[in-house]
């Protein structure tokens, strides 16, 4: 787990430098147009990053051949109560809704089962991109959270659901500056869960998820063996006729 000392520093460290590099002119530039939150994603990640290696011990993750890992779990590890913790950072616009892919379930579970961790971090730094930027910064252990998030089988992936994890952390302010730490402005801190209970949890996602999955693939199947019926139905009246009508093709 990340202690309270080391969260504090990250939260002031990411809220401080984005605070400034927000406010200059070349920021501003990247973050402007369409698609604003794709394009500053990789950026922030990449400058957060450098940020917390620079003022924390911190650790990146390679293969067992040295090179460094592509899809690691963190972007960044870093070293506190005698572990090094995964941090995941995501970044975006305030206000924009929707549920970005946090970490596969089944490697999440693979590192808690065999006792590689026992937290998994977001690091969260949302802008307000207008004429006076403001910036949210959030970090929270994501096994607090997990009412918080969703699970799609086919890609494997967590992802945030972002508009009630914003309602529980009261939103991101239009008038000011804000870093949070596990808790919201109120105080009021998630219900606490032991981490078998938290595997528990993720192992009922990983099951619906799997249920989900299958009954979907299933409806699939049987609707496109509903339309290869009515195709061979129908050739003795077409033919070979091709007919693209339903493309709305202009």
């Amino acid at each position: 787990m990340i202690d309270s000392e080391t969260a504090q520093q990250i939260l002031a460290n990411t809220l401080e430098y984005w605070r400034k590099e927000a406010a200059t002119e070349e920021f501003r530039k990247q973050a402007s147009g369409k698609e604003i939150g794709h394009r500053i994603a990789d950026l922030v990640e990449e400058k957060t990053t450098e940020l917390l290696s620079n003022h924390l011990v911190t650790r990146r993750q390679y293969t067992a051949s040295g090179k460094k890992m592509d899809r690691s779990m963190g972007d960044i590890w870093v070293y506190s109560s005698g572990l090094y913790n995964p941090v995941n950072v995501k970044a975006g616009e305030a206000g924009k809704k929707g549920q970005p892919n946090m970490v596969s379930l089944k490697k999440l579970l693979r590192a808690l089962l065999l006792r590689h961790i026992d937290s998994y971090y977001l690091l969260i730094v949302k802008m307000i991109l207008k004429d006076d930027i403001r910036v949210s910064v959030y970090l929270v252990d994501m096994l607090d959270y997990l009412d918080f998030v969703t699970f799609d089988s086919g890609p494997g992936q967590i992802m945030l659901k972002e508009r009630q994890f914003y309602e529980r952390m009261e939103d991101e302010p239009t008038d000011r500056d804000v870093a949070r730490f596990d808790q919201s402005a109120s105080g009021v801190k998630p219900a606490q869960l032991t981490l078998d209970e938290k595997i528990d949890k993720l192992f009922v996602m990983l099951t619906d998820g799997d249920r989900r999955l299958i009954m979907n693939r299933e409806k699939v199947s049987a609707a496109l063996a509903r339309m290869r019926k009515a195709h061979d139905e129908g050739k003795g009246e077409q033919g070979e006729q091709m007919d693209q009508a339903e493309l709305h093709l202009q």
